[in-house]
């Protein structure tokens, strides 16, 4: 198939987030069919098409087929073209970016030959949890990554990433009327309290963001709350404003003196660390064929992390560029499909070197 026909076809397939991983790598079974008559070597994983060539260490290249479209949504929207944009459900985010591997590779092997492996993963907008092992275990085998991440409007691409932490606060209080509230302890009021307290904290370091997304308390009105809980989105990128995160939480109290306050945190995605050496190879295969690229850090986390924080020279957003990601609006700028496939193909010539 035609690049372009392959990319309608992935674009009207649903991988959203009510399938089971089963059916999300049934459904792009084609690709991994695509890799073996490149002469990959593919296995199916809980939750990912791994392809490997040759033998480590690796040129690992990434992508997700996943998006977070409910069943139903190509139909409702199908690809389509109109000039030099194409829209339809994960078009940018990030079924572009497969396509521009894919055909890269292609072209590549045609004159070339490397060890390469390619993760086309189906969880990503889960938060990798089951691919997580697969990534790692790459990792250890590859000695540069590129993802497939979509590039920034302009054709930025993303040389490093934000981590995500995921954090929930619970306050704990006492039941009781509603018409007497002191004889009960709030605890919704714990929790306003405590939501103000950590976003006042935004701005204290440049790359630390603290937001609440989900709060939930209470279970009549005409009672006074016992329980309630918020969800903060973290967004950071150095290790001390972590542990700066987590020294404040250790330090935190209450207002009423018989609450209680909790918390659970998890790193969801560590960061992807700039590697300069890499981003400066990348620099000069962009300008050995015409490009002047520019290089951006993203607010949102991704797989690449998982070798970036291995020591595993990486970039990302050699994707299609777009926007409006996640929305119904979602397009891709497919006038830079060529200029990226270049781009990767001659990457990969200079890592081979």
């Amino acid at each position: 198939m035609k690049w372009m026909e392959i990319y309608e076809k992935l674009v009207n397939t649903d991988t959203g987030p009510d399938l089971s991983m089963e059916e999300k790598l049934n459904r792009t079974s084609f690709l991994a069919e695509i890799l073996e008559k490149l002469g990959f070597r593919v296995e199916r994983r809980k939750a990912a098409h791994v392809a490997f060539l040759g033998e480590p260490p690796y040129v690992t290249l990434i992508g997700h087929l996943d998006t977070v479209f409910p069943e139903g949504e190509s139909k409702k929207r199908p690809f389509s073209v109109d000039g030099s944009i194409a829209r339809g459900p994960g078009v940018c985010d990030m079924k572009g970016g497969v396509v521009v591997l894919l055909e890269a590779l292609e072209r590549f092997l045609k004159e070339d030959k490397a060890n390469l492996c390619v993760v086309l993963n189906v969880d990503e907008e889960l938060g990798s949890p089951v691919s997580r092992d697969t990534f790692e275990e790459v990792a250890a085998m590859s000695s540069h990554c590129l993802s497939f991440e979509p590039g920034r409007e302009n054709g930025e691409l993303i040389s490093s990433r934000k981590g995500i932490i995921s954090l929930w606060l619970f306050a704990h209080g006492k039941k009781g009327h509603a018409s007497r509230p002191d004889e009960g302890v709030n605890a919704i009021t714990e929790i306003a309290f405590k939501v103000l307290e950590l976003s006042s904290l935004n701005g204290r370091f440049p790359n630390l963001t603290i937001n609440p997304t989900i709060v939930r308390g209470g279970t009549e009105s005409n009672v006074t709350p016992d329980k309630a809980e918020v969800y903060f989105d973290i967004r950071y990128y150095e290790d001390k404003e972590f542990e700066f995160l987590k020294k404040t939480l250790e330090k935190i109290s209450t207002v009423h003196p018989e609450a209680t306050i909790s918390y659970r945190i998890k790193i969801r995605r560590s960061p992807m660390k700039e590697d300069p050496v890499f981003v400066s190879t990348v620099k000069e295969a962009a300008e050995e064929i015409g490009i002047k690229p520019v290089f951006v850090r993203a607010t949102g986390g991704g797989d690449v992390a998982f070798f970036s924080q291995r020591g595993v020279p990486s970039v990302d957003g050699l994707g299609i560029p777009g926007g409006r990601m996640h929305s119904e609006e979602e397009y891709a700028r497919i006038d830079f499909f060529e200029e990226r496939v270049n781009l990767v193909v001659h990457l990969l010539k200079k890592i081979r070197r």
